[in-house]
């Protein structure tokens, strides 16, 4: 009797909801390119049930009608950044940013506050990078089209081809105010998102530029390589790490811890849950000092707070940016996806940091102009890097540090 009440009910609520999309077709003939009928009560039924936050059915409904589009509706409807529907297209760069492959020149690109595509970082030996792209180029044309009001979407699309072919493009340096033209050949691009090397007197230093599902794996690579040139300390840099995969950060900060909490993640109704390490890893026993500034965001936080509160290294830098939202990944029948916030988290040690961000141990800025030219990703100007210099000096007196003996 139960399940046929519930089947009943199920039916009931299909009727309502094709009812409430037929009202809706009628409101909006045309509807937006990627998006029909069927993706549009998936979406819906997805926030309903699974947002972070109690939602009503008939407000998305009716703001839909009014607004047309689906990402309209969850602006109006949730008031949250991150949850937002992918077309198929975003879902593949989404895919591709976090484990796979493709055919570039190897640079991460933005868009500056004047609206112009700039480079944000060459990979390391990339094309771009061989080719001399350098953080803050920004691009005047690719392949002659003049990148004037063009998207980060658009100009990904024009720099991407088949491996051995060449784009051309015209930069503008802002640092010593002269353009200039190259023409790169594309290869194949592995998303590598970990980098190092030794610094001095046994300090390593390496840099995670994002948290994908490689990440762990590539870290302890190169923990081994450092760790084979006598590693004694180590900094960690996620200065413009905007974040990742939650379970890449969790496996990292296993790393560094045999037992205990990396976080804690909060539902709908405000059911808190502990994450802890796993125990798939040789824990490592040098002192670690996290490089942080206000671009450090989600995953980054999650594992700079993890230093922090567990007491296990120092964080260095800018209070980080403030995301203490978890998202989940839902593909859909059209082949997008749906980002939507499913839950809070909070930092190892209890912290909310949303809209707030991690506070550093040790608080040290960059210039204005350090920051404008991306310093901190430019190796060749390390000297200007006061985050980096300040925290060699921490490690040298944690390394000189006398060690307390047992009594």
């Amino acid at each position: 009797m139960v399940k046929y009440r519930k089947l009943v009910t199920a039916l009931v609520i299909l009727i309502i909801i094709g009812g409430i999309i037929g009202f809706v077709k009628g409101v909006n003939a045309e509807l937006p390119p990627d998006e029909d009928l069927l993706t549009l009560l998936q979406v819906t039924a997805l926030v309903k049930t699974q947002f972070v936050e109690p939602v009503s059915f008939i407000q998305m409904i009716d703001n839909y009608a009014e607004i047309g589009t689906i990402n309209g509706m969850l602006e109006k409807t949730l008031n949250d950044k991150y949850t937002y529907y992918m077309t198929p297209y975003d879902y593949n760069e989404m895919q591709i940013q976090t484990k796979g492959a493709y055919g570039g020149i190897g640079v991460i690109i933005g868009i500056t506050e004047e609206d112009q595509v700039v480079v944000v970082e060459p990979f390391p030996n990339s094309p771009g990078y061989l080719s001399g792209l350098r953080p803050a180029d920004e691009f005047r044309t690719i392949n002659d089209k003049s990148t004037i009001g063009m998207t980060t979407e658009e100009a990904a699309n024009l720099l991407r081809g088949e491996p051995d072919t060449v784009v051309k493009v015209k930069l503008f340096r802002p640092s010593t105010q002269k353009e200039y033209e190259v023409e790169i050949v594309r290869k194949t691009i592995e998303m590598t998102t970990v980098s190092g090397e030794m610094l001095q007197n046994g300090i390593g230093y390496v840099r995670i530029s994002s948290f994908s599902g490689r990440t762990p794996q590539e870290l302890e690579l190169k923990l081994n390589e450092l760790e084979k040139a006598s590693l004694q300390g180590l900094i960690l840099d996620l200065r413009y790490n905007t974040g990742g995969l939650l379970d890449a950060a969790v496996d990292i900060a296993s790393m560094f811890a045999s037992s205990g909490p990396v976080l804690f993640v909060e539902g709908r109704g405000g059911a808190c849950q502990e994450i802890t390490v796993n125990k798939n890893h040789v824990i490592k026993q040098y002192p670690v000092i996290c490089l942080v500034n206000n671009i450090s965001a989600s995953a980054s936080e999650i594992l700079s707070g993890f230093f922090k509160d567990r007491k296990i290294g120092l964080v260095l830098g800018q209070q980080t940016f403030g995301k203490g939202l978890v998202q989940t990944i839902y593909p859909l029948y059209s082949g997008g996806a749906l980002s939507l916030t499913t839950q809070r988290y909070l930092t190892a040690g209890g912290v909310a940091i949303h809209g707030k961000g991690v506070t550093p141990d040790i608080v040290e800025l960059l210039s204005e102009q350090a920051e404008k030219d991306f310093v901190p990703l430019i190796p060749e100007r390390r000297k200007e890097d006061t985050q980096l210099l300040r925290a060699i000096e921490e490690m040298q007196k944690l390394l000189t540090k006398p060690k307390a003996n047992a009594a």
